[in-house]
């Protein structure tokens, strides 16, 4: 979901998930990330949970519901150290993308120092979402 998060699929992000180590340690691979994805975003047209310009729109609660799923703490740090790397993969931080991870430590109850190993090396430029500039909402 941090790949779409933007409102742009970005294969340097998906790129930044090719060899992260809990991904690789589940027997997650490219073919299943681009397959998953697949399926995300058919079931997100089928509920209508995309507009005219096949931007993801989350009512609120949802993306809660499906971070409710995960349910093992270690999984929840993996998945928010493997967001934060599609996140930092572009040097920018949409808007899209900190309403997600913050909407997932809050539905795990995490905070950035519980999970975090190190800093992240770069300082990122905030930049304004393309789903977002048309008035639309992500959460």
């Amino acid at each position: 979901m941090t790949a779409l998060a933007d409102g742009d699929l970005d294969r340097l992000e998906l790129s930044a998930l090719d060899d992260f180590p809990a991904l690789t340690k589940l027997g997650v691979d490219r073919d299943l990330i681009d397959t998953v994805l697949g399926d995300f975003c058919e079931d997100a047209q089928r509920s209508q949970r995309v507009d005219a310009d096949f931007n993801l729109q989350f009512r609120p609660g949802d993306v809660a519901r499906l971070l409710a799923d995960i349910d093992r703490p270690d999984l929840q740090r993996s998945l928010c150290r493997a967001a934060l790397s599609v996140i930092a993969a572009d040097q920018n931080v949409h808007r899209g993308e900190s309403i997600l991870l913050w909407a997932a430590l809050d539905a795990w109850d995490l905070q950035l120092a519980n999970f975090l190993r190190s800093p992240t090396a770069f300082v990122p430029r905030f930049q304004e979402d393309k789903a977002l500039r048309s008035g639309s909402s992500f959460y």
